[in-house]
């Protein structure tokens, strides 16, 4: 009872700081999400839930932060993305995230074992849950200044897929350091040829399985959605189809419920807003599911101020900025490398002052904190990986954020 007190009362206490954050917001036109992490990076310094006794660690096991947190909020992303400019650029998308994500986590993998002398595996594991990106704040930027609406998508859709596919990744490389042998996890005789095989195998399957999963539902949602024009049951439905398609995919079926998810809102932010509902019902759905996912994405803050001191977040100072410098390398090569292949051969080239405001717009936010949480204390190096992802977002939204404007009036773009 007592325990679940004091979790009540840690929502309760997240929900004020996100009443806080929003009328901060509105009132300083400073994207959310930055303002969020400033509240966790504030909250690791003062120890607030020792004051009031709250407690939020039973919310964020690996199953609640994959059932609970993620859903919605990469349904919302995929629902609100410009689906026709989506469309557009579809092809550049896909194959920057699909050749881009697995080359990107390779070398910070090796990379990382080089600079910090950390096993491959933990290397790894890091790379997949610390390079997704999060568009929230640069397209508020981008808003503000005037960017190109192809640049804001080319951003968004990156992230989008990018975010999917990396939790996929993460799940399966978690699952690897769980079942590691000490011999395994300081990288002897890691990933044989039959071992990569057989990974590199599972992943399509349940990657292919989980967007088929997300066409059936979507197409079956937006099919409901047509027939009844009562705001309850719209969101009930879409409610259903967020959380029950994510647990059909995951446990019944044993593929992606992420991909699932992130399918189903692409879906349903084309169908469904051209045919199925009315302008007062879309902005009622919107809204509610824009209020879910805020709350949402204050508690992993809050959460993730209380788990990692800003004592230790500036201990590792050099590391953090460290391993900034190295995502936005890796990240770099991969949009240079891919971008510049792609534009010998596509219609509509991806100009290279684009190029450069889509790699220092690759900001670092709510989905590695997300994934940082899911760890749990038996992961080897679980603190060192909390508090590098931690100090990398807070690093990220300060010196990427701030300076973003002053890039997209160096390169041309606006």
């Amino acid at each position: 009872m007592v325990e679940t007190t004091a979790v009540v009362l840690g929502v309760l206490v997240s929900f004020a700081i996100a009443i806080g954050v929003r009328v901060l917001s509105n009132r300083t036109l400073l994207p959310y999400t930055v303002l969020l992490v400033t509240v966790g990076f504030m909250l690791s310094v003062f120890p607030l839930q020792t004051y009031l006794g709250f407690n939020l660690d039973p919310l964020f096991t690996h199953d609640a932060i994959l059932f609970i947190f993620l859903p919605a909020i990469l349904f919302l992303g995929a629902a609100e993305i410009d689906h026709e400019r989506f469309r557009q650029n579809l092809l550049i998308t896909v194959i920057t995230v699909l050749v881009g994500l697995p080359v990107a986590i390779t070398a910070i993998g090796w990379l990382g074992t080089k600079l910090f002398e950390m096993p491959l595996l933990i290397m790894l594991l890091f790379g997949a849950m610390a390079y997704p990106i999060d568009p929230v704040a640069v397209l508020s930027l981008f808003e503000k200044a005037g960017a190109p609406p192809r640049l804001a998508v080319l951003v968004e859709g990156e992230s989008l897929l990018d975010d999917g596919l990396a939790i996929v990744v993460f799940s399966a490389l978690l699952a690897l350091v769980r079942d590691a042998s000490p011999t395994e996890l300081t990288g002897t005789g890691l990933f044989s040829l039959d071992q990569l095989g057989a990974f590199v195998i599972d992943f399509l399957i349940v990657s292919l399985g989980g967007t088929l999963v997300g066409i059936g539902i979507g197409y079956a949602t937006y099919r409901m959605q047509r027939a009844t024009n009562d705001q309850a049951n719209l969101f009930m439905i879409s409610f259903i189809a967020v959380y029950g398609g994510f647990y059909v995919a995951e446990h019944v079926l044993h593929v992606s419920g992420i991909l699932a998810t992130v399918v189903t809102g692409l879906i349903l932010g084309t169908l469904s807003r051209k045919y199925a509902l009315s302008e007062e019902n879309l902005e009622f759905l919107v809204g509610i599911w824009e209020s879910i996912v805020f709350l949402l994405e204050t508690m992993l803050f809050v959460a993730i101020g209380i788990e990692v001191s800003s004592r230790q977040v500036l201990s590792t100072l050099p590391i953090v900025l460290t391993t900034l410098v190295l995502l936005i390398g890796v990240r770099a090569g991969v949009i240079y490398g891919i971008m510049n292949l792609l534009n010998q051969v596509i219609e509509d080239p991806v100009p290279v002052s684009y190029q450069h405001v889509i790699i220092w717009g690759g900001m670092h936010g709510v989905i590695p904190i997300a994934l940082a949480l899911s760890l749990g204390p038996a992961i080897p190096f679980g603190g060192q990986l909390k508090t590098a992802v931690f100090g990398v977002v807070v690093a990220s939204m300060i010196l990427q954020g701030l300076s973003m404007t002053s890039v997209l009036e160096a390169t041309g773009v606006t």
